[in-house]
């Protein structure tokens, strides 16, 4: 079989999935349509971007394309109007749809989106990500791993920040990542008066990111859409708790007060009482922690998640 895949980057499965699919060619998405046959073009995003490319390129060579939607911005003011009618265009003009949850195939369908597939897209190594730290030797230490952007809603994690102190005065807050929001969120932790709790690191590779896992008490998703995150599923590998907002995958294989506590309204002070009673709690940290990977191993374990997504395409083509 041979495979486009346009996108901004290439999927993290992409070496996995040409032991599947044969000969899969990236691109993202700047490059003219070839004159060349593929069985079938994925548009990891149905954006002007991304998913007209993907459209154009299927039409010209007669190729299935699969639209895939991995997060909830259709229904957010984060997209620009632009891409809203092109994406309308794009997967009214797919083959199928892949949704990563059903929170976002629901969507979908009520855009008039009839061949849906629910397909998630997070996929662990559970041999890397997995407990080295007992909760006992972990300090009070909340961890949180993201692109700086607008929509990981970063402020509502910075705001719980004070009131965590009060608890919690040697606190040490941890974000990981980078984006054009980082020199404002800095700004905010500035006039918040809690510089000495947080530390900003950047980028980091797979192995520091695993040590940040499995040195945080919790970790705090606060995005207003996601996919998965699959950041809250490494943290669970590793035996972390987590703190999230209902999005993506979150509130349909967890269980509030299980695994973790999943955030229902954007409120800095729910977020905080939800923290403190892991921080406060090594025993009830470790019991999250132990239900939480078991979630991942039974259900995103990587070989048999991303096994699953190439053989649903496997049968789209050859059907």
């Amino acid at each position: 079989m041979r495979v486009l895949m346009i996108g901004r980057r290439p999927s993290i499965a992409l070496d996995d999935l040409r032991k599947y699919w044969g000969e899969v060619e990236f691109t993202t998405g700047f490059a003219m349509p070839k004159a060349v046959r593929y069985d079938l073009v994925i548009a990891q995003e149905p954006t002007l971007r991304v998913g007209v490319p993907a459209l154009l390129q299927a039409k010209l060579t007669g190729a299935k394309l699969i639209c895939e939607v991995h997060g909830n911005y259709l229904w957010t003011e984060f997209l620009p109007w632009k891409d809203l009618v092109a994406a309308t265009l794009v997967l009214k003009s797919s083959n199928y749809v892949r949704a990563v949850s059903t929170q976002i195939a629901n969507g979908l369908k009520c855009l008039g989106i009839k061949r849906v597939l629910i397909i998630p897209s997070v996929y662990i190594k559970l041999d890397l990500f997995r407990p080295l730290t007992a909760h006992g030797e972990r300090g009070p230490v909340v961890l949180s791993a993201s692109r700086l952007v607008p929509e990981k809603g970063l402020n509502l994690l910075i705001d719980s920040i004070p009131l965590l102190l009060e608890d919690f005065p040697g606190l040490e807050v941890r974000i990981v990542g980078d984006g054009p929001e980082r020199s404002r969120l800095e700004t905010r932790v500035e006039r918040l008066g809690v510089r000495k709790a947080v530390r900003f690191f950047g980028w980091v590779g797979q192995d520091e990111l695993i040590r940040h896992y499995n040195e945080a008490s919790v970790f705090v998703c606060s995005s207003f859409h996601e996919g998965g995150p699959r950041t809250v599923f490494e943290a669970a590998a590793c035996h972390t708790p987590f703190v999230s907002t209902s999005v993506g995958l979150v509130p349909e294989v967890f269980r509030h007060g299980r695994e973790g506590f999943i955030l229902q309204e954007r409120d800095p002070e729910l977020l905080a009482e939800y923290a403190s009673r892991l921080l406060e709690s090594p025993g009830l940290r470790g019991e999250m922690g132990r239900l939480g990977r078991e979630v991942v191993e039974r259900e995103f374990e990587w070989g048999r998640a991303v096994k699953r997504y190439a053989e649903a395409y496997l049968k789209i083509v050859g059907g």
